[in-house]
């Protein structure tokens, strides 16, 4: 079947292409018809410098099954999934050994020419994970739900701590969300002045918001005075944000950065007994958790997508995500229709 899916090209290009997919899915997969697909900061730097040639995107998924291929057992024609971004394959020895955290063996949508922003696309069935009770383009949030879910298991947040949060968006979000909910007696969120609209909804979470435009580590009122950091901004602000943990805190990230290397005082590190630990949910997990907590309003999910699209309207979406930081949070496109929200 022939099928419109987008792509693009750095620097913030986009077009729609046509694509061929089976009639048939193969053994183990399905084909979906996308109902929406969230726009992911990845997919931002992609399309701003990443991608030299031209890719299809989008991962935050949520669809219905129109086909099956052989082998296909845990989902039916017609349910409602949403798409795990890589799946753990359930048969080699980390997944045996109860390492499911660590595989990557599972066939993943990846490579597929066609993905999220778009009509179609095929997904392995192990990745497709049923819901119901939530609209399209709320459910599509189980993805970076999940982001910010494995970032608060991997941080072991306890009742009582303090978190501070660098960098508010919608994985943040759902942090602070989390680490409060986890019984963190005080969150504060960190960002910059642009972050206008995701910082009043993390207050609205309950956090406490603050805004540094310059060095973290020059900001005494922050000083030591958290037990847990959580890194959601680029990897150069890890090392400043050091000198916001309490002796014996925790920093734990998530952060991607064109430069991915830091330097810092081993010796200072070491004699503050201070730990660094990264969060990088890839498999993809918990998602039957975060979709009980997005129908529970337990994550904001509604109040996190300040801007949806249709899918002709993809060069706006890409504009906005670009030149209006100050009132956006999360963009979803949705493939049935819908007015862009402003």
């Amino acid at each position: 079947m022939k099928t419109k899916s987008a792509y693009i090209k750095a620097p913030w290009q986009v077009e729609m292409r046509e694509i061929e997919l089976p009639d048939v899915p193969p053994a183990g997969w399905v084909r979906l018809e996308i109902e929406a697909c969230g726009l992911c900061g990845s997919d931002i730097s992609t399309v701003a410098a990443n991608a030299k040639d031209w890719m299809p995107f989008g991962h935050e998924v949520a669809g219905i099954v129109e086909a099956i291929g052989p082998e296909v057992h845990n989902v039916k024609v017609g349910d409602r999934v949403v798409v795990e971004s890589s799946s753990s394959c359930g048969v080699c020895d980390l997944c045996r050994d109860g390492r499911i955290d660590l595989c990557l063996k599972a066939p993943s949508t990846w490579k597929q020419p066609a993905k999220g922003f778009g009509e179609h696309m095929m997904a392995p069935a192990v990745s497709c994970v049923p819901y119901d009770g939530l609209s399209p383009e709320v459910a599509c949030l189980a993805e970076p739900s999940g982001v910010g879910f494995d970032m608060v298991k991997t941080a072991d947040i306890q009742m009582g701590d303090s978190v501070a949060i660098v960098g508010p968006g919608p994985i943040a979000l759902t942090a602070v969300a989390l680490a409060l909910r986890q019984g963190a007696h005080r969150a504060t969120v960190i960002g910059l002045p642009h972050d206008a609209a995701r910082l009043a909804l993390a207050q609205k979470l309950g956090a406490e918001v603050r805004i540094v435009e310059g060095d973290l580590s020059k900001e005494e009122e922050l000083a030591k005075k958290f037990d847990h950091v959580l890194m959601t901004a680029p990897t150069q602000f890890i090392v400043p944000a050091f000198s916001l943990l309490t002796y014996g805190g925790r920093m734990t990230y998530i952060g991607i950065g064109s430069d991915g290397m830091i330097s810092f005082d081993a010796n200072n590190f070491h004699f503050r007994k201070l730990q660094l630990r990264s969060s990088f949910a890839a498999p993809a997990r918990y998602f039957p958790a975060v979709l009980r907590l997005l129908k529970a309003g337990a994550i904001p999910g509604e109040e996190q997508i300040s801007h949806r699209f249709k899918l002709g309207d993809l060069g706006d979406m890409l504009r906005i995500a670009r030149d209006d930081k100050r009132n956006t949070i999360k963009l979803v496109c949705c493939m049935g229709g819908g007015a862009t929200k402003n």
